[in-house]
């Protein structure tokens, strides 16, 4: 398991703001924020003990990596014991081909970013790591806003959530095959003639 302290990602970013010189406020961090999902992450990890399989402090975003069976205890703690009352966003990524590049346990990570409505906001993303044909448990009887973000997972690359209904596509037609952002899914398109006619005006 690594980890980082906020003192180590603090020192880091004034080196950073002296190569790149004053950025705008658009690019500068909230170090109150930073600070507080830190210490938060750091309690998450002791309160999941052997669920928690690595956390870290990377480009002022904190990341705790969770086992999938853990994720509903992840997000119970966050909500009521540290105030991070807001999921505001489900995102998936298919690592399939990259795994020369970027080792990982699984097919796919599924990362959730959890904010605690504060000055500052403090986010906190959650891991997983899914297999292919896995489930995870719905976070839907945590955060309401979980629902539509699952069948967004769902729809575009096959996550199934357990644990809720309606898990059904939510941009795509219903009757759609396949997965679209999955890296297996075929691309497609229409066949393109060329010819030496030249084009009439």
């Amino acid at each position: 398991m690594t980890g980082v302290t906020f003192e180590s990602g603090f020192q880091r970013e004034e080196v950073d703001a002296a190569v790149r010189g004053t950025a705008g406020p658009a690019n500068t961090v909230d170090h109150a924020g930073l600070a507080l999902a830190t210490e938060a992450a750091g309690r998450l990890v002791e309160h999941l003990a052997a669920r928690a399989l690595a956390w870290e402090c990377f480009r002022d975003e904190v990341t705790v990596t969770v086992t999938p069976d853990a994720i509903t205890a992840a997000a119970l703690y966050l909500r009521d014991v540290e105030g991070f009352g807001l999921l505001s966003d489900i995102s998936p990524i298919d690592r399939e081909g990259s795994v020369q590049v970027h080792p990982h346990p699984e097919r796919f990570n599924v990362d959730y970013i959890i904010t605690k409505l504060v000055q500052g906001a403090p986010r906190i993303r959650v891991r997983v790591w899914v297999a292919e044909g896995a489930t995870i448990p719905s976070l839907i009887p945590v955060y309401a806003t979980a629902d539509w973000h699952e069948r967004e997972a769902f729809d575009f690359f096959g996550i199934e959530f357990t644990g809720r209904e309606g898990l059904r596509r939510l941009i795509m037609p219903d009757d759609w095959v396949g997965h679209p952002l999955r890296k297996d899914y075929p691309i497609g398109g229409e066949p393109v003639k060329f010819t030496n006619t030249p084009r009439e005006l």
